[in-house]
């Protein structure tokens, strides 16, 4: 055997290591430069992803919000209207039955309370008042929830008796073949 053939190539072979070595070394530098790249790519995404959400998130409240202001005028003035029409019911009884007159004129001044006190507080205040009622009275608030359902459904009742069956809206009608 020849050893110095053998001997000539091994600083060949230590330098091809060494630059193996420093080729594999490179290349994980770039593939931790990447990896970096790559993780502050995506966190910057997921902030950007979170900001849009949450921006979303608070358009659609203020939508809601907004809504319910509205919704929550409209109640008012019903409720005011209601309000007044006990109270001209609560008329035709004084003199004759006082007792119900009174109580008539109770009801209708609550209403009228209600009524203003819906236009006074916003909306999230009213929700806090509907929550804090429940946990301090909850026998109280679950009657006068029946009491607004049973109410509810005796004027839709009186709604529907005075609309005509040529008021609502029609199907059209479907030909069954060639008949």
């Amino acid at each position: 055997m020849d050893d110095t053939k053998t001997g000539q190539d091994r600083p060949a072979a230590g330098g091809a290591y060494a630059q193996a070595s420093s080729t594999a070394q490179a290349a994980m530098g770039q593939t931790a430069g990447a990896a970096t790249s790559a993780k502050q790519t995506a966190a910057g995404a997921v902030d950007q992803a979170k900001e849009q959400a949450s921006s979303l998130v608070g358009q659609v409240k203020d939508k809601a919000v907004a809504a319910a202001t509205d919704q929550k005028e409209g109640l008012a003035d019903r409720i005011d209207e209601v309000a007044q029409s006990l109270h001209k019911s609560g008329e035709q009884f004084a003199g004759q039955q006082d007792w119900i007159a009174s109580a008539i004129e109770r009801g209708a001044a609550e209403l009228g309370s209600l009524a203003t006190s819906l236009r006074e507080n916003d909306v999230a205040n009213l929700v806090a008042q509907v929550k804090s009622l429940a946990r301090r009275q909850p026998a109280l608030f679950v009657g006068a929830s029946l009491a607004a359902g049973f109410a509810v459904a005796r004027f839709g009742k009186i709604v529907a008796a005075d609309v005509s069956h040529d008021d609502l809206p029609t199907m059209p009608e479907v030909g069954h073949g060639g008949r």
